[in-house]
């Protein structure tokens, strides 16, 4: 009795197995879209620095997390803990589901918008900025004085703050155990929050400086430019003075949206805690889920900036017009681009589920998460900009 019930339970599961299988490779094969994931490869194989980039940052981020968590005292290694690795928990894909919805979303919508991670690299990044590294300085502030008019000096005074907090936030996190001896522990959570919030700022901008390196070479790609690499950077940072307004609004909508609910609640952090974990779940259950989606239904704004001599104006305009005439393989795009970051979200969640915070497993799931995201991020985002100059290629481009 108990072999034949068996025997259904195999039977059963390798047919859904099976038509998982089915299932998958009809939207993968089935999807209009499927010249463009496929071409997306191809410039992967061309430029596997466009994945090395994401990679690499991801794991400094990791590496970053594992430095902090030891200097904080909650990771011990040993040789003893690389061997035994303790006995898995059951893993509830439930609940792992319902935690890898926000990252899949955030990172779907992040191909149109910053994808990379750019902390704790910043740091680094405004140390050259502030040096002028490679004449970068000076080149952003012609290009602003251009592009931006008078407004150029305040913003301009605003990155320098930025780029301090910046500068300052990974000293802070790797020190805050040694600062908690001499200052008290609510004032360096607010402290925290004040970095965090300057730091933010620059921190999206050199990351988007990255993604439009990156967009820029899959466009060298595409037009079959014989341009270095170191070229194609420099050029990358020209172009951000005609992504200032757009990026000057998803600063500001995130901002007030996301920082200055956070901020407030840590500044009264010890005297108003309900406040605090009411701004946590409004940040974490409306403010990002709608910026995500806002970025998704506003998808060919930046890359149309990037790729073409154009005002804000005249963006939104062409925007309109290429979802209006092109709708139907974005829609496929973010279904195919979705389904597989959801699913790399979600087996990620399920694995750190099932393994005690801080051990070995634990670390390790990390890892691969970051590895994982960073490959299928690197794959998306080479496949939206080939689909993006099919569907536009009549249009004036910019030249090297």
């Amino acid at each position: 009795m108990n072999l034949v019930v068996t025997e259904g339970m195999d039977t059963r599961w390798i047919a859904e197995i099976g038509a998982g299988i089915l299932a998958y490779a009809f939207v993968i094969f089935g999807n209009p879209a499927l010249p463009f994931f496929r071409d997306g490869l191809r410039v992967l194989k061309r430029y596997p620095r466009i994945w090395l980039w994401l990679a690499g940052m991801s794991f400094a981020y990791w590496f970053f997390q594992l430095a902090e968590a030891w200097e904080l005292g909650e990771i011990k290694f040993s040789l003893y803990d690389l061997v035994y690795w303790p006995a898995p928990r059951a893993w509830n894909w439930a609940l792992a589901a319902s935690r890898a919805w926000l990252p899949a979303l955030e990172l779907l919508a992040g191909l149109f918008n910053q994808i990379v991670v750019s902390f704790p690299l910043s740091g680094i990044a405004a140390l050259l900025f502030l040096l002028n590294w490679g004449n970068s300085h000076f080149a952003l502030i012609q290009e602003m004085r251009v592009r931006l008019g008078r407004w150029w000096m305040p913003i301009y005074g605003g990155l320098v703050i930025c780029a301090f907090g910046a500068l300052l936030k990974p000293m802070f996190g790797l020190g805050i155990r040694w600062l908690n001896q001499y200052l008290d522990g609510i004032f360096l959570l607010r402290l925290g929050a004040v970095l965090d919030s300057l730091s933010f700022a620059f921190e999206y901008l050199f990351g988007l400086v990255i993604q439009v390196y990156l967009i820029l070479l899959v466009f060298v790609w595409i037009r079959g430019i014989d341009s270095p690499p170191e070229r194609v950077f420099i050029f990358a940072l020209k172009r951000m003075a005609h992504l200032a307004k757009w990026a000057g609004l998803i600063l500001l909508v995130s901002s007030l949206g996301i920082h200055l609910p956070l901020l407030t609640s840590y500044l009264w952090i010890g005297q108003f805690t309900d406040f605090t974990s009411a701004a946590v779940q409004y940040v974490e259950q409306t403010a990002r889920p709608l910026i995500a989606i806002a970025l998704l239904l506003f998808c060919s704004m930046q890359i149309s900036l990037v790729l073409h001599n154009e005002s804000f104006r005249q963006a939104i305009t062409e925007h309109a017009a290429f979802m209006r005439q092109h709708w139907y393989r974005v829609l496929w795009f973010l279904v195919v681009a979705g389904m597989h970051l959801f699913l790399v979200c979600w087996v990620g969640a399920g694995w750190l589920d099932g393994y005690k915070n801080g051990s070995f497993p634990y670390l390790l799931g990390l890892f691969l998460l970051s590895a994982a995201k960073a490959i299928c991020a690197a794959w998306f985002l080479a496949a939206w900009v080939c689909l993006y100059r099919n569907a536009r290629r009549q249009r004036k481009e910019i030249r090297f």
